[in-house]
C-alpha cells in the first residue's frame, strides 16, 4: 500500500505536486517473509527558470526484516545532482562513466547516465526510508525525466523483490523502473547586456551616440515594453522595444550633445513600466560613468595636477595606447581620509590616499599602465623606465592641489626587473609630469616580498606619472670627476716623457719643472674639453 511522506523543501513558492508511484505488488514470493513494498514520489509540479528540482522517494517495508533494501533513482538525461540525503545507512552518488554491473550480471565499464542509491542494511518491519534528492534541470530543457526503482531482500530465498516487477520502462542496467518527469516552464527576463557610446573620450558640443544591448535570459518571450535612459538623473531617451523571444538579442542607439563637460553618470533602465512579470525583476537597471572633456582643454593643461581626472572610460589617454587600466570607487568627505586601493593588482599602482579639503561623494578612480609613453607628454625622464602610468582621479579638479593635501602612490617593481636591469632599489623613484615638466617626487621603499619591492611617493595631485631607475653609474658628476683625475694623471706622464726624464730627475731640475709645467697648462684644457665629451657620450649610450 502507498505510503505518502512530507513534501520536501523548495526554492520556490510552486505548489508541489503529490504525486504517488505506487510500487506495491501482490506477488509475494515468501509467504513467510511477506515483503511488499509501497512507496510515493514527491516532485516539484513545475519549475520556473533557473530552479532546482526537488524529488523525494519514500519506501516502507509492509512485511517481515529485511537484511538489505534499495532505493535507486537515476536521470537519463544527465541533469546535475546538487545534493543527496537518505535515511538508509549511506547514500552514494554514481556519474555518468562508472562502473556497474548490468541485469545480467555482466560489469558495464561506462555507464550512459548518473544515478543515486540508497542502501539499508536490517530494513525493520512497517520501516520507512526516504531518498531525497535536489537536481539542476539542464539549460535549455522543458522537463526533468527521472528513473525509480526499489528493492528488498528475500532473506528465506536469498532473492531481492524488485519494484516494479515489470513495466514499460527499463534502466541502463536492465532493470524495470517507474519513468517520471517534471515539467519546465518559465517567464522571461530582460537584462541590459552591454552600453557603448562614441567617440569614446567625447568633448562639449561633439555628437555621441549610445548603443544599448538588451538580451532575454529568461525561457519565455517578453512583451513589448519600454526602455528609458537617464544622464544625471534626467531623462535623455525613451525607446519602445519589441517583444524578445527566450535567448535573444537585441539593442538600439540613440544620440545625445553634451552642453557641459565632467563626469556623466549614464542609467539605463528595462521595462521602466513594469508592463510584464520577469524572473528576476531586480537586473532591469545598469550604470555607466563616462567624461565629458572641455574643449578649451589643451593636451598639457589635461596632463597637469589641476586637471588629473577622469571618470570610467573618461581618460584622456587614446584607448589604443592604454594596456590595461583597473578602476576604483569611494565617497570623499571634507575631513576624512580617502583611500583607494586596486584589489585586481592589474597594474604597478597598489593604491593611491589623501586628505580632502572639499566633499567630493562618490568619486572613480582610474589607473592606466600604458603601451608607450604617455601621449600628453613629449619626452620622458632621463633614466630607465619601468611603467608609464595615468592616475585620473573623479571629475575635473577634483584630485588638484586646492582640493586635496597629503597626497601618495604605493607602487610595486618586480625584482626580476631589477635585476635584470643590474639597478639599486633605492635608485628607483617616482616621477610626475606636471606643467611640462618632469619633477622627480620624493619617494621610499616601504617592503619587500619573494616578488616584488614596495614603494610610497609624495605627490601634488594625479595625472601622468613615470617608475624609473637610474644606473649607478649614471652619476654625471662622479663620471666627470673620474675623468679629470684620469686625464690629470695622463697629463704628469705626458710631461714626464715629454721633458725626457724620470720622475726624480724632473723633481730635481727646477727648470725642467718650469717648463713641464707651461706644457701642463697647455694640455690640461684640451683633455678637460675631451673627458666631458666622453662623459657625455659614455651617458648617452647607456640611457639608449
Amino acid at each position: 500500500m502507498p505510503y505518502n511522506t512530507a513534501a520536501s523543501e523548495t526554492n520556490s513558492d510552486v505548489k508541489l505536486a503529490n504525486v504517488d508511484i505506487d510500487l506495491s505488488e501482490t506477488d509475494v514470493i515468501d509467504s513467510v517473509v511477506s515483503e511488499t513494498i509501497g512507496a510515493a514520489v514527491y516532485i516539484e509540479g513545475e519549475l520556473y527558470n533557473n530552479e532546482y528540482a526537488t524529488i523525494s522517494v519514500t519506501t516502507k517495508n509492509n512485511g517481515e526484516k529485511s537484511s538489505e533494501g534499495h532505493i535507486i533513482v537515476a536521470f537519463p538525461n544527465n541533469e546535475e545532482i546538487l545534493s543527496m540525503e537518505g535515511s538508509g545507512d549511506s547514500v552514494e552518488l554514481y556519474p555518468g562513466g562508472s562502473s556497474i554491473e548490468g541485469k545480467d550480471g555482466i560489469e558495464i565499464d561506462s555507464s550512459e547516465y548518473p544515478f543515486v542509491g540508497l542502501v539499508k542494511s536490517g530494513w525493520e518491519t512497517g520501516k520507512n526510508e526516504t531518498l531525497n534528492l535536489k537536481i539542476k534541470p539542464n539549460k535549455g530543457s522543458d522537463e526533468v525525466v527521472f528513473l525509480v526503482r526499489a528493492a528488498l531482500k528475500n532473506d528465506a530465498t536469498g532473492n531481492y523483490e524488485r519494484y516494479p516487477s515489470i513495466s514499460d520502462d527499463v534502466d541502463q542496467q536492465g532493470w524495470y523502473v517507474y519513468k517520471k518527469s517534471i515539467g519546465i516552464s518559465g517567464y522571461p527576463d530582460l537584462i541590459i547586456e552591454d552600453i557603448s557610446w562614441e567617440p569614446e573620450n567625447p568633448h562639449e558640443n561633439e555628437n555621441v551616440t549610445f548603443k544599448v544591448t538588451l538580451t532575454n535570459v529568461g525561457l519565455a518571450s517578453s512583451g513589448n515594453c519600454n526602455v528609458k535612459c537617464y544622464l544625471n538623473g534626467n531623462e535623455i531617451s525613451f525607446i519602445p522595444v519589441s517583444g524578445l523571444e527566450a535567448g535573444s538579442t537585441t539593442f538600439f542607439t540613440f544620440n545625445w550633445i553634451s552642453t557641459n563637460s565632467g563626469s556623466m553618470d549614464l542609467k539605463v533602465v528595462v521595462d521602466s513600466e513594469d508592463q510584464f512579470f520577469e524572473f528576476n525583476e531586480e537586473n532591469n537597471e545598469e550604470e555607466r560613468i563616462f567624461k565629458v572633456i572641455s574643449s578649451t582643454t589643451s593636451s598639457s593643461s589635461g596632463s597637469s595636477s589641476s586637471s588629473s581626472s577622469g571618470g570610467t572610460g573618461g581618460s584622456p589617454e587614446p584607448a589604443s595606447n592604454v594596456e590595461v587600466k583597473e578602476l576604483a570607487q569611494q565617497f570623499i568627505s571634507n575631513g576624512n581620509h580617502a583611500k583607494f586601493v586596486f584589489t585586481k593588482n592589474a597594474t604597478s599602482i597598489a593604491y593611491i590616499e589623501f586628505d580632502p579639503k572639499k566633499t567630493a561623494g562618490k568619486t572613480t578612480t582610474i589607473v592606466e599602465t600604458l603601451k608607450e609613453k604617455s601621449t600628453l607628454v613629449t619626452e620622458l625622464p632621463s633614466g630607465k623606465v619601468y611603467e608609464n602610468t595615468n592616475i585620473w582621479v573623479g571629475n575635473e579638479g577634483t584630485a588638484s592641489p586646492d582640493n586635496i593635501e597629503n597626497a601618495v602612490v604605493g607602487f610595486k617593481v618586480e625584482k626580476t626587473w631589477i635585476k635584470l636591469n643590474d639597478v639599486d632599489s633605492s635608485s628607483v623613484k617616482l616621477w610626475k609630469f606636471d606643467d611640462g615638466n618632469w619633477d622627480e617626487l620624493s619617494t621610499s621603499q616601504t617592503g619587500e616580498d619573494d616578488d616584488y619591492v614596495y614603494y610610497e611617493a609624495d605627490t601634488p595631485g594625479f595625472s601622468t606619472f613615470s617608475i624609473m631607475a637610474l644606473y649607478p653609474e649614471e652619476d654625471p658628476e662622479s663620471t666627470y670627476r673620474a675623468l679629470a683625475n684620469s686625464v690629470e694623471d695622463q697629463d704628469s706622464e705626458v710631461v714626464s716623457e715629454a721633458s725626457g726624464e724620470k720622475e726624480s730627475d724632473v723633481t730635481g731640475s727646477a727648470t725642467r719643472e718650469n717648463n713641464s709645467g707651461s706644457l701642463k697648462k697647455v694640455l690640461l684644457p684640451v683633455f678637460m674639453l675631451a673627458a666631458v665629451i666622453l662623459a657625455g657620450y659614455l651617458i648617452s649610450r647607456k640611457r639608449n
